[in-house]
């Protein structure tokens, strides 16, 4: 039983291996606090199968029956599992939304992960003791490994680079160590690849060190100007700890314009989108009134105000109830346009992070508030930020998925060829044609009602302007010079859309320069825009909302991040340097647009300058330890024979010369019978000398006479002797050894 196991473990240690690194790296995505105990149970249930499923291979038709027994008795408890998830969590589709994480499942979460894990973890065992025990193929282990990126990839999550490195690495192992002990891989002949013993030391050396010097070896990331060291927002100031605790809470005023704190440059949290733009804004929250300083919120969001508040029993009058009641009143206003709706886009979005915990969902403009989408049901407070903490309070860390109207090219074309300017007197008119008709259609019921729907149609339309023009037109910090300016600007504009892009663009087009380490004299917003000319984003935004206000168009400052980094995995890469301000200007027939001033140096790509970190030095010896420490496995595996050699003639320079005859025939039998896949030890010297001799290789005499004198002679012989006889040992050894095809 002992022997079996023996030479069963070199065979089995690969892949079980490996099949522990899946499971581990599953369940840590999956369900993290089961990770390691559940990796433990799967490593002994690997060795368990595996040594079932090698007493069923040689047992065809029983083997195959019983095997088929045992799958079926996991296909049905995964899917009970998965039915008494479903049941608990009160929602059939939870089992899709947990395993693609389109939602976050509390109830019945266990049950779907055990599923997983009996189900998965039998299929992924079978796959890997077949394709290493039964047929090795390369190609078959790597649906294997191809099971947890999938899911990562899936579930939009980053895998940990050790952990990359470890499967990818046992995965070598498993390449290179099984073909060498797998006793069924018999080498062919007629081949033109000769597989031995050096062809795979050398690959599998090649292979440990290039990759052991690829993750020394940092990728050159790329981050824009707006990340150098520094800090745009203290969002309170009351707040201690590093950058990403201060971006986790709210503030009643936003940042000074001007100075900066340093930041690591770290990944804050990650945006997911199957949306098209290559750059989104992420809001956290706007403001209201500008004090000659900084942006403050009105006193009643200070004060709680629920009318300000929106939710799902309170809905938002928003981008898609805009829209849809142009399409109602589109013809009364003799403007030319397709369906409006057709303009809006809605795309699916999630924001995650393990550390980072915010008390608001940074989230497009558009986010959907008034659909009861588990994950992101928050309160919206009116014109500053999404409350996630309604949903998520006892959560850690980030992972909220929702719902939102793109602000896409198309968009922005539609507002552009409304090419409205005069949109309260245009929806009066619109309102006095369509209370007209529903004089003359009093008798017609049917007519009247959709005549009736579009009057109120109207009315919401200009009730929401007018809203926006009350809330965001004031200002008593505009000076004379600033409004001038934009009256300038926007002299030739026709329309609203088109004054909020002039002044948009009016920055890059008139030498204006991002710097983040300037600071003026004077920091007034006169200064920046007049003299000074250099700022940050702060700025840039402050002077647009002022400016726009000025000419009529309702305008707020908005602080929030900038999302334009990706990874390889495509997703958006925030981190704490890409804090953002950018401005949102209400656009008739259309609602908020997003508008950023900002030149366009701050999103202009340089590679990183990184500073040492311990941390990230540390992860790379982690990495090239585990590849390292792969490596010098798979050479001692293929050297197993030559090391016991080498500490064998260490080992004889402690005995005298009597006990050194006597091991070193013993070593020659050992190294005969592994060279010829057999046991010599029952052989005498004669046998072992024939057997040698018609093997057509060197027969050591020196030692065999040294032996059959000393073990059964009495014979003591001398060093010299011994000398000889070890010599010749040597001379032939490279012949021994080799093996018996």
């Amino acid at each position: 039983m002992f022997k079996k196991l023996k030479e069963k473990i070199p065979l089995y240690i690969c892949p079980i291996m490996l099949g522990g690194s899946i499971c581990y790296a599953t369940s840590a995505e999956m369900y993290p606090e089961l990770a390691v105990p559940y990796s433990l149970i799967f490593l002994f249930f690997e060795f368990v199968f595996f040594t079932l499923f090698d007493k069923l291979k040689n047992r065809r038709i029983w083997g195959g029956l019983i095997y088929i027994g045992i799958l079926a008795a996991i296909v049905f408890v995964s899917l009970r599992l998965v039915s008494a998830g479903m049941y608990q969590a009160m929602d059939w589709s939870s089992a899709r939304k947990w395993f693609f994480a389109l939602d976050t499942i509390d109830d019945g979460q266990f049950m779907f992960f055990n599923a997983l894990f009996i189900g998965g973890g039998f299929i992924i065992i079978s796959i890997l003791y077949y394709f290493t025990q039964v047929h090795y193929r390369t190609l078959g282990v790597m649906l294997a490994i191809l099971f947890p990126f999938v899911i990562y990839a899936r579930r939009s999550s980053t895998m940990d680079e050790l952990l990359v490195t470890v499967i990818i690495s046992l995965y070598l192992a498993v390449v290179v160590h099984n073909r060498f002990l797998d006793p069924s891989q018999n080498e062919k002949s007629g081949l033109v690849l000769k597989i031995d013993r050096s062809y795979i030391i050398s690959i599998a050396v090649f292979v440990s060190v290039s990759g052991a010097v690829t993750m020394l070896i940092d990728k050159p990331t790329y981050t824009s100007e707006l990340e150098r060291n520094t800090g745009l927002f203290n969002y309170d100031r009351t707040l201690g700890g590093d950058s990403s605790d201060q971006l986790e809470g709210l503030s009643k005023q936003s940042d000074q314009r001007y100075g900066s704190r340093s930041y690591s440059g770290d990944p804050l949290f990650y945006f997911t989108t199957d949306g098209k733009a290559e750059e989104y804004y992420l809001r956290r929250q706007t403001f209201m009134d500008f004090n000659g300083n900084v942006w403050t919120i009105d006193d009643r969001w200070q004060n709680g105000d629920e009318n300000l508040i929106y939710s799902p029993e309170n809905p938002e009058y928003s981008t898609d109830d805009i829209l849809s009641d142009m399409k109602q009143i589109i013809s009364y206003t003799g403007k030319k346009s397709k369906n409006p709706e057709l303009y809006l886009s809605r795309s699916h979005g999630r924001v995650f992070d393990s550390t980072f915990s915010p008390v608001y969902l940074p989230a497009p403009l558009g986010t959907i508030m008034d659909e009861n989408v588990k994950n992101a049901v928050g309160l919206k407070y009116y014109d500053t930020s999404i409350d996630r903490n309604a949903a998520n309070s006892d959560s850690k860390g980030l992972d909220d998925s929702f719902d939102y109207y793109e602000q896409s090219a198309e968009l922005y074309k539609y507002a552009k060829d409304l090419g409205i300017s005069d949109f309260s007197d245009m929806l009066l008119q619109a309102s006095r044609k369509i209370r007209g008709k529903m004089i003359e259609a009093v008798w017609d019921s049917n007519k009247y009602a959709a005549l009736e729907d579009q009057y109120y149609a109207a009315a919401r339309l200009l009730d929401d302007y007018s809203t926006a023009r009350k809330e965001y037109l004031g200002s008593s910090n505009i000076s004379s010079r600033l409004k001038l300016l934009a009256v300038d600007i926007t002299k030739d504009c026709n329309s609203d859309i088109e004054k909020a892009a002039a002044l948009q663009d009016y920055f890059s087009a008139n030498g204006y320069k991002y710097d983040e380490e300037y600071i003026p004299d004077d920091k007034s917003i006169d200064y920046f825009v007049f003299e000074g000319k250099t700022g940050v984003c702060t700025s840039f935004a402050t002077a647009m909302t002022l400016m726009a206000r000025s000419v009529g168009l309702p305008a707020r400052y908005v602080e929030g991040f900038a999302a334009f980094e990706k990874n390889d995995g495509n997703t958006f890469v925030i981190r704490d340097r890409h804090a953002h301000a950018f401005v949102e200007v209400y656009i008739p027939g259309a609602g908020w647009l997003t508008f950023d001033p900002t030149v366009a140096d701050y999103k202009t790509l340089t590679a990183e300058e990184e500073g040492f970190e311990f941390s990230s030095l540390f992860k790379k010896l982690s990495s090239l330890a585990v590849v390292l420490a792969v490596m010098v496995f798979i050479v001692i595996s293929l050297l197993r024979d030559r090391i016991i050699e080498l500490f064998f003639r260490i080992s004889q320079l402690f005995f005298d010369p009597k006990k050194r005859t006597l091991r070193l025939y013993a070593n020659l039998i050992r190294v005969l019978s592994t060279a010829q896949k057999e046991d010599m030890s029952h052989c005498t010297v004669n046998l072992v000398r024939e057997h040698l001799t018609a093997l057509q290789k060197p027969v050591p005499e020196k030692l065999l006479c040294l032996f059959e004198s000393t073990a059964f002679g009495g014979y003591a012989p001398t060093k010299q002797e011994y000398s000889d006889a070890y010599s010749e040992y040597r001379r032939c050894y490279r012949q021994l050894r080799k093996r018996q095809k």
